[in-house]
């Protein structure tokens, strides 16, 4: 028997916004068996971090990781991550560059970007190119086990967002 996680699925919370304003925001994939992630992040510290975050969590079967673009672009097609969970500053190129690549995987995972460059012009870009979250890394690192947990319990057939 598996000892209890540390983590644990947890109940979903609304996300701060830009300017003050709350955006609820329902990932509409599911997926009623354990998900994968692919974790995309330079920093071997907050990867490591992450990655055992995610590893710990009843909910994921597995999670991938990278440090680069490069990286990412080969593991994408081969992992079939339900959940994609990206920085924006990569040392080979940018998050958008991941969101892409994840935007044309079938099926299509959720994508999560997850940086410490919060801003609100990044915010929008991000959203408008195909990320369904963006997360400051500073104040919401804590909030992935909800997403996580949020992939399994509500409908749908595409990792797409619903305000």
């Amino acid at each position: 028997m598996r000892p209890p996680r540390p983590y644990g699925p947890c109940p979903p919370a609304p996300i701060p916004c830009c300017a003050g304003a709350v955006q609820f925001v329902q990932l509409t994939a599911m997926h009623p068996s354990p998900i994968r992630v692919c974790l995309v992040e330079d920093s071997s510290l907050v990867r490591l971090r992450l990655a055992g975050m995610l590893r710990d969590l009843w909910d994921v079967e597995q999670v991938f990781e990278a440090g680069t673009v490069a990286e990412a672009r080969e593991l994408l097609p081969g992992a079939k991550p339900h959940l994609v969970v990206v920085d924006m500053r990569l040392p080979d190129g940018d998050g958008l560059e991941v969101v892409a690549a994840a935007k044309r995987l079938t099926p299509r995972p959720a994508v999560v970007v997850l940086t410490n460059y919060a801003y609100d012009q990044l915010r929008s870009t991000c959203l408008e190119a195909g990320a369904d979250l963006f997360l400051d890394k500073r104040t919401e690192f804590d909030r992935l086990p909800a997403i996580v947990a949020g992939l399994r319990r509500n409908g749908g057939s595409n990792g797409g967002a619903t305000p």
